[in-house]
Formats: structure tokens, C-alpha cells, sequence
């Protein structure tokens, strides 16, 4: 009985060697060779001690209600006294609200903002004791409800909130900064709400501090460099009354890390008002920016590799927004190689923002006689055969062409 029991496993070995092997034998030396194996794929992929661990994915999260119910079940239990029962929701709340149809209606109907800021406070005034991490989740909360029009406005609406997400990016909180820096940029990305920001000046003072609290840092989170951009883009003067214009100068001067991105992004805004302009002829702006524009010129070993200019971008629109005052231009006369630079970068790149701030530096240069003269003798068949990125790019290289043409004629 046990023979025919054993002739059951292996099939294809039973039929094949049942000459040679009894059945049970043949099993045998199967179960060697299994067990062999197995000890050597122990061996193999042996899990390291901190990945040993269990998911705590749906410990973390409550159990949802069906459809309409599960929102208002959530808000409920975030009100919870009971630690674990609030964990759960606001986790559960993270996910539930990426949907916008969600979001708008806890934002409308359920006064999300309102009540999402209390339990906020109360853990940031230490009312509560943090258990389970939950300010990075209020966060992530409020970073999901700023997307939405009237989450934006609810929030910039409340300066206890605008308050904390500044603390939070002031004292470098581990991916916190993070968050509150994506918040800030989500509300001033929309110009109602960005009003609403500007009308608090305690808003830009905070900005203010947290970028003089360590001028050499090199890296903050590049949403905060965004938040800022829009703040400069509407009131630069306000910024340059905070000391901005020299934070960003002394950056380009000095070269910090990436020096050519967000930094001469904001240098470039600043120069958008009568004030800003005076103060970048008085550090001799024209020079500054030519130095930089040399860069492919220069031995390679003498830079970081941090240092290196990967994007001219901003670099062109802060030459563009630089040469509107007269010292500029008399100045740019003295840098002959300069109309070079902005045209080979015109020519080589494939960014249509920056083939369209080229072709208007061009202009701008050819203002004074013989930076004009110098564009048309070296420069004006390219610009005709230039394949033009986009429509605004376009209309930029034609109005350029017609006017240089219109010399020509004129002088002949």
C-alpha cells in the first residue's frame, strides 16, 4: 500500500525510471535535492535586521464607510479624543482627499480648514503630545487642500497658519520645511490669494528672515525659492527694501551652488523696478552677469562642479530686465564678445523661454550704434534662418529682423 502511495508524487520520474528505483527511493533523493536548494536560497536572500519588520499600512488607516458616508466618518473620528482613532483618520484623510471632488466638498461642506487647524495649534502649542508623527500629516493635508481655489483662500485667510508654516521652515524641520515650503508656493501660485498674502508685510519679513538667517547656506527647498519668485514678481520693491537684492548679488558673486538657477531668477525680478535698476548699475551689474557669460571660456579645473552653469536661462533674463537704463547700455558697449554670448545661446538651445529672451537681449543691445552695427555684420543671417521654438519666439525674431533691416535701408 505505502509503494503505491509513493508512486502518487513525481509522475513523470516514476514513469521514466521505474526500472531502476523503487518509488519510494526515487522520492528520496527528490527531497534531497529540494532541501539542498532551499538551504542555499537561505542563504542567498537573507533578509537585513531592519527590513524584518511588519506594514503598518492598514493598522494606520480607519476602516472606510461606502461611498457618500466615508467622508463624513472621517471627519468624525478626526475629532476623536482617542489618539489612535485621530491617527487613523488624518492618515486615512491624506489619500481620501486626492480625489478634488472630495477635497472641494470637506472644503465647502465639512469646514476641513477650520477644524484641521485647531487640532493643528494645539499640537504646535504643545496642548497635545505628538504621538504618532501627526504635524507632518496636518501638513500633508493642507498642502492637498491648497491645490483647490477655495482651500487656498481659506488658509491665506488665517494667520496662525501662515505663521506656524514659516516657523516650521525657519527652525529646517526634517521634511517638514518641505511641506510648509509647497503649501506657501501652492497659495501664492493663484493672484487672488497672493494679494492676500501681500497684504500682511509680516508675510515677506518671515521670508525675509528665513533666507538672512544663513546667507552662505547653499541649498533651501525649491519651493520656497518658487514662493518667493512670486512674491518678487509682484512687489520687488518690497523685496529689495528687506535686503534681498543684496542676498542674491552675493550669491552670483560668490558662486554658491547653483548659483545660476532660482538665485538669478530672483536677481532677475528685482531688476524690474526704477530702484532695483540704480542699485544694479552701482555694483556694476553689466560686468557681473559678462563674467558669468564667460564661463564656457574658462579652464574648467577652476570650478566646482556645483558652480557650473547647466541652464543660461535666467541668466539671459537677468541681462534682459539689466540693460533698461542708459549706464547699462553705455557700459555694455566695453564687453564686445557680449552679443556673441546671447546668440550662440540662442542658437544652441532647445528652451523656448530662453531663445525668446536671447532674441529680446538682442535688441536691447543693439540699442547703442555699434552693438547694432556688430549684430548685423555677424549676426543677422542666423537670426533669419533661426528655427523659432514657439510663437512668441516668433513674433520676437521677426520684429528683431524688421529692425535691423530698417537700418540697413536707412543707411543705404
Amino acid at each position: 500500500m505505502w509503494e503505491q502511495l509513493e508512486k502518487y508524487r513525481n509522475h513523470f520520474l516514476q514513469h521514466e525510471i521505474k526500472d531502476l528505483l523503487k518509488p519510494s527511493s526515487i522520492n528520496n533523493k527528490q527531497n534531497e535535492e529540494w532541501a539542498k536548494f532551499m538551504e542555499k536560497r537561505d542563504l542567498c536572500r537573507c533578509p537585513p535586521p531592519s527590513c524584518t519588520t511588519s506594514s503598518t499600512h492598514f493598522e494606520d488607516r480607519a476602516q472606510l464607510a461606502y461611498g457618500w458616508f466615508a467622508l463624513p466618518k472621517l471627519m468624525k473620528e478626526m475629532d476623536s479624543d482617542v489618539r489612535l482613532t485621530h491617527w487613523k483618520a488624518i492618515v486615512s484623510l491624506t489619500e481620501f482627499l486626492l480625489n478634488p471632488l472630495n477635497g472641494q466638498r470637506a472644503i465647502t461642506e465639512m469646514n476641513i480648514v477650520r477644524k484641521l487647524k485647531n487640532a493643528f495649534m494645539r499640537m504646535r502649542l504643545k496642548h497635545h503630545q505628538e504621538e504618532y508623527n501627526e504635524t507632518e500629516m496636518y501638513l500633508k493635508i493642507y498642502n492637498i487642500l491648497s491645490r483647490n481655489y477655495n482651500g487656498a483662500v481659506d488658509i491665506a485667510n488665517r494667520k496662525c497658519l501662515r505663521v506656524e508654516f514659516y516657523k516650521i521652515i525657519h527652525h529646517q524641520d526634517a521634511t517638514k520645511d518641505v511641506l510648509a515650503s509647497e503649501i506657501l508656493r501652492n497659495l501664492t501660485g493663484k493672484p487672488k490669494v497672493l494679494g492676500i498674502v501681500l497684504e500682511d508685510p509680516e508675510n515677506f519679513m518671515a521670508l525675509a528672515a528665513i533666507f538672512k538667517q544663513d546667507p552662505c547656506r547653499p541649498h533651501y527647498p525649491r519651493h520656497l525659492w518658487h514662493h518667493l519668485c512670486h512674491l518678487l514678481e509682484v512687489a520687488p520693491e518690497q523685496g529689495i527694501e528687506l535686503g534681498f537684492f543684496e542676498l542674491m548679488h552675493s550669491r552670483i558673486l560668490n558662486r554658491l551652488a547653483h548659483f545660476w538657477s532660482m538665485s538669478t531668477k530672483a536677481f532677475a525680478l528685482l531688476l524690474r523696478c526704477a530702484e532695483g535698476q540704480k542699485r544694479f548699475d552701482a555694483v556694476d551689474g553689466i560686468k557681473l552677469l559678462f563674467d558669468v557669460f564667460c564661463q564656457p571660456d574658462e579652464p574648467s579645473w577652476k570650478l566646482l562642479p556645483s558652480q557650473k552653469v547647466e541652464n543660461w536661462e535666467y541668466t539671459v533674463l537677468a541681462l534682459l530686465n539689466g540693460l533698461h537704463s542708459k549706464r547699462a547700455l553705455w557700459r555694455s558697449r566695453e564687453f564686445t564678445p557680449l552679443p556673441c554670448y546671447v546668440g550662440r545661446l540662442m542658437m544652441t538651445e532647445s528652451n523656448p523661454r530662453q531663445q525668446l529672451y536671447c532674441l529680446k537681449a538682442l535688441r536691447e543691445l543693439g540699442v547703442m550704434p555699434c552693438n547694432k552695427r556688430y549684430i548685423i555684420g555677424n549676426w543677422l543671417d542666423d537670426i533669419t534662418k533661426l528655427f523659432c521654438l514657439d510663437a512668441e519666439a516668433e513674433c520676437a525674431r521677426d520684429s528683431l529682423l524688421d529692425w535691423l533691416r530698417k537700418d540697413i535701408a536707412d543707411s543705404s
